[in-house]
């Protein structure tokens, strides 16, 4: 009787603190950058004198800050922080390359655009840099802000055909990491159109050969 006792008091010992016992972790929330791009396949105009020509999209890089699955935020000047429970799925720069492949396949300009990884020699090259990729919390609403720097280059010539900054941003619904992420998605899908139609209308440009003048 007196074991019984004992075992039933040392088992409703354990039951009361298991509220207090470690808890294991749980895993994080992860996100996708997925945005709806339309199709506009055919719609870029191209002159039927000038050859499409093949491009490479290399493989994005991204500034330190943004270059691993954390999710980040401001809330003050300078200061970045990352969500302890919400991260992306992968790399923000490993999710990017694809995305901007099927926006430049859709824009119609380029007579095949591949990625980096698959070893193949194209007329042009896309390089693609994520300056800035954070929800930020100094305004209100809080608003996601996306910042790429991509450049067209000629690698037969080594030569940089163009260069520019393009950013956007776009105000959360919710103030928490699943509103920055529906408004990351948003601002990414407006920028890749814009991105395929710099490189589309460079593209051309660099076709255009001048013609001499007879004597």
């Amino acid at each position: 009787m007196l074991l019984t006792a004992a075992l039933i008091g040392l088992g409703a010992v354990v039951s009361g603190c298991g509220g207090l016992l470690p808890q294991p972790p749980e895993a994080p929330r992860t996100y996708l950058l997925a945005p709806e791009l339309p199709n506009r396949f055919g719609s870029a105009p191209t002159a039927t004198s000038v050859k499409r020509p093949s491009l490479r999209v290399s493989v994005p890089r991204a500034e330190p800050g943004f270059d691993n699955r954390r999710m980040a935020y401001l809330e003050q000047d300078y200061r970045l922080d990352s969500f302890a429970e919400h991260e992306w799925v992968a790399a923000p720069a490993t999710m990017l390359a694809p995305l901007l492949v099927r926006a430049l396949r859709d824009s119609g300009a380029f007579a095949t655009v591949s990625e980096d990884d698959q070893g193949i020699d194209t007329d042009l090259r896309l390089d693609t840099v994520i300056e800035a990729l954070y929800q930020d919390f100094r305004v209100r609403p809080s608003q996601a802000r996306v910042q790429l720097r991509v450049r067209l280059v000629d690698p037969a010539a080594r030569r940089v055909l163009a260069t520019q900054v393009f950013s956007d941003s776009e105000p959360a619904r919710t103030e928490d990491p699943y509103g920055g992420v529906i408004a990351s998605n948003q601002a990414l899908g407006r920028l890749l159109p814009r991105i395929a139609d710099f490189a589309a209308a460079n593209a051309r440009q660099a076709a255009i050969k001048p013609t001499s003048s007879l004597p």
